[in-house]
């Protein structure tokens, strides 16, 4: 304890006033014998004790008098096992929890709404000289400043223009952002307040609580962390919270099987949900469902697109809750015109479906071949190994080289240069390989283009009756999870009589930008498919040939789909994902555009933002990566065209339960950090950090009383009755 008018404490010594007057004034007697004084002896003994000990009692309340006044006047505060902060200026960096849960409503605004204001009065409570700076948690962590400000009105002033509705929290990536902020600010006293509306679903994904609270102790000055929960559970929510699209290339008039998935996190039905599908902001498709309690289903919209190029598609249901920021989910689409692939025959025939390449071709353009009054969506170009040139080269989406004994080495400098710069290059086995060239050249020790090197022919080897079949299993390959589906097709019932052993190769530490997955495996445990990403091109490399020479593949129904999906999958993937995850990069690869050339992109909030292309190797390419906020980004290009991407984030937030009681006092304990529930609770404990608790008024009760006291004391002592 302290005392602010600390020269007023020394009244206390008023308390000898009491006791000098007392002393004076002691009775002085004398002592006179009589005859009956032996009969009092008893009574005077009883009645002397009686006196003395309320004339004592008196004399202390008279002493405790002066000392409670000259307290009560020195002011006196408790301070606690530490010293006062005083008005010393602090360091204070407040974590805000902007993710779309935060647009909750309740009877008295948002969950952010509160929690803003809850922040402007923490921000507006420091002293002069504090530095301030806010991390905001939606979509990934971002500071609100570049650097902290010590103008805490600048500060409030932006906090409140900004909005919540981002992607689900990064809880982990914003407490280790924000301790690293605050290593670099410069005040002693140094406070971290996180106010959020603790979800469980965010919370869970940090790991052991632990380790941030030793993260904390590691600090050169540890902060005083506070929790500050905003908003109350919820129990009803409506979500979109997937839409399933194919992921191989789309071509002009093809239809597309659009699915969304819509849930009920309520503990009742929810009936008459009315589901819209937009096309490019246009409505096309409506449909009206019911949804059990805590239930989810699915809702097909079959569309096709008449245009080339970039467009999205929409899905939203119209619920009555209290979070709507979750009830639509979007996804970009690149319809195609063409697809162009170069056939490379490395065994030709003049016979029908003798040649290498002829049921690929038959595959890929069956309308074609089949006359039908439908386009395809490829269109192919089949040469011989000499007629490959670079030209023929970069005028092709994809290329085939189908049992081609090998390449002169101009052309192979064309075709690593092609695959390097985005083409994409399929590499089928047959009996007309250069082993050694393939091993020497393509796959040169693992620094060519190939995946692995073809090694000995295996299966029906000088009459052995020896076949596979491809492991039965959950593709994850955009190129196969289509057949993840029974319906599409069982790719285990083809036969293989024949395959080249793919030896795989580690790659070295120098090859960063090489990368190899198996796609399929045969049940001999053999490699069928692999891939390699090479630089910004990719090769997909078949254990076997692509007719019928060596497996039944070309006679079996899913022959089609399989090599369609193989080589649109090939053709599309090479392109920057147009959906992405919040807080990812959204980047293009432009064509025909200048260097630093300046783009603009509208954001989901209706916000215009510019940022300029940059030069990589050969390509120009447009990056934006402040993708936070859930929704369609169109990036306008200077030929005029648009280039979608879509924003989603995962719908964890979903359900607004939010932690008990219980939970957050667990965790605040965990953290080590006191647990307020409202800004005003924190300043008053702030207050009491930094200047203590006042007590003189508790002192002033204690004077009045014993001044009261001593008064009924004396008077009952003495016998007066009032």
């Amino acid at each position: 304890m302290t005392f602010l008018n600390q020269i007023l404490a020394f009244g206390a010594a008023a308390f000898a006033i009491p006791l000098v007057i007392h002393i004076l004034n002691r009775s002085r007697f004398k002592q006179v014998e009589w005859g009956a004084m032996h009969l009092l002896e008893s009574v005077i003994k009883v009645n002397h004790r009686r006196f003395q000990i309320e004339q004592l009692l008196l004399l202390l309340i008279r002493c405790a008098i002066p000392i409670m006044l000259a307290l009560c006047l020195a002011r006196p505060v408790l301070t606690g096992a530490t010293a006062l902060e005083g008005d010393a200026p602090v360091s204070l960096v407040v974590v805000l929890d902007t993710s779309y849960s935060m647009d909750t409503i309740d009877t008295s605004g948002t969950r952010f709404e509160h929690a803003v204001e809850a922040a402007c009065d923490i921000i507006e409570s420091t002293g002069r000289g504090s530095e301030i700076n806010v991390i905001m948690t939606g979509g990934k962590p971002t500071l609100l400043f570049d650097q902290p400000l010590f103008d805490s009105a600048a500060v409030v002033r932006r906090l409140r223009q900004q909005q919540a509705g981002l992607g689900a929290s990064d809880m982990q990536g914003a407490i280790d952002e924000a301790l690293a902020t605050m290593a670099g600010m410069t005040q002693a006293r140094r406070e971290l307040v996180i106010i959020s509306d603790f979800q469980p679903a965010d919370w869970s994904r940090i790991g052991d609580e632990s380790s941030i609270r030793q993260q904390l102790e590691t600090l050169s000055i540890k902060p005083v962390l506070t929790l500050l929960p905003v908003g109350s559970p919820v129990n009803e929510n409506v979500t979109v919270d997937a839409i399933n699209f194919p992921q191989r290339a789309i071509g002009v008039g093809q239809q597309v099987d659009v699915r969304g998935t819509v849930r009920n996190h309520g503990l009742a039905p929810v009936e008459k949900v009315r589901v819209v599908m937009r096309v490019d902001g246009e409505e096309v498709d409506v449909s009206q469902i019911t949804l059990g309690a805590n239930s989810s289903t699915q809702v097909l919209f079959p569309c096709s697109f008449e245009t080339a190029g970039s467009h999205t598609i929409e899905i939203s249901a119209s619920a009555d809750d209290p979070l709507i920021t979750d009830n639509r989910m979007a996804a970009a689409f690149n319809i195609w015109d063409t697809i162009t692939v170069l056939l490379v025959d490395g065994d030709p025939s003049g016979q029908p479906l003798k040649g290498e390449t002829d049921f690929l071709s038959i595959a890929l353009t069956p309308f074609t071949f089949g006359r039908v009054r439908l386009a395809d969506l490829v269109e192919t170009q089949t040469v011989n190994p000499t007629e490959v040139n670079e030209e023929l080269l970069q005028s092709s989406r994809v290329v085939v080289l189908a049992n081609v004994a090998k390449l002169d080495d101009k052309q192979l400098t064309a075709l690593t240069a092609y695959v390097e710069q985005g083409g994409a290059l399929l590499v089928t086995a047959g009996d007309r390989l250069d082993l050694n060239w393939y091993r020497e050249r393509l796959f040169a020790d693992g620094a060519g283009l190939l995946p692995a090197p073809f090694g000995a022919m295996l299966g029906q080897i000088d009459g052995e009756r020896a076949t596979a079949r491809i492991v039965a299993e959950r593709f994850d390959h955009p190129t196969l999870e289509f057949f993840n589906t029974p319906a599409n097709g069982d790719l285990s019932k083809a036969e293989f009589r024949r395959w080249m052993k793919l030896e795989q190769i580690e790659q070295s530490a120098t090859q960063d930008d090489v990368t190899n997955s198996v796609l399929a495996r045969l049940d001999t445990g053999d490699p069928l498919l692999l891939e390699r990403r090479v630089e910004q091109g990719v090769v997909i490399q078949l254990a076997t040939t692509c007719d019928a020479d060596w497996n039944d593949l070309p006679l079996r129904p899913f022959y089609v789909p399989l090599m369609q999906q193989l080589v649109t999958t090939m053709a599309s993937g090479l392109m920057p994902p147009r959906n992405i995850a919040t807080g990812d990069q959204a980047v293009a690869i432009l064509s025909g555009t200048e260097p630093g050339s300046t783009l603009s992109i509208l954001t989901p909030d209706g916000s215009r933002r510019t940022l300029q292309t940059v030069t990589e190797g050969n390509a120009e390419l447009a990056r934006f990566d402040r993708t936070q906020r859930p929704g369609i980004y169109a990036m306008s290009l200077p030929s005029t065209e648009t280039i979608h991407f879509v924003a989603e984030t995962s719908r964890s937030e979903s359900d607004l339960a939010t932690l008990n009681d219980t939970s957050l006092k667990s965790l605040s304990e965990s953290l080590g950090s006191s647990m307020v529930k409202s800004s005003d609770e924190y300043l008053r404990q702030d207050q009491l950090r930094r200047h203590g608790q006042e007590i003189w008024r508790y002192v002033l009760v204690g004077f009045l009383s014993l001044m009261v006291l001593e008064l009924v004391l004396q008077q009952r002592f003495s016998g007066v009755r009032v």
